[in-house]
């Protein structure tokens, strides 16, 4: 069983540490979006 539970956990980590990157870099992209609008008026 724990040779099947190990990949499991890996991949499922590794899934969700990029979605946790990247739905930091949205949050992100989206502030700098708002500043700069902010900015030109």
């Amino acid at each position: 069983m724990w040779v099947r539970f190990i990949p499991i956990v890996f991949f499922s980590l590794t899934a969700v540490s990029l979605v946790a990157f990247q739905s930091i870099e949205i949050v992100h992209a989206f502030i700098n979006f708002i500043s700069s609008k902010t900015n030109i008026k």
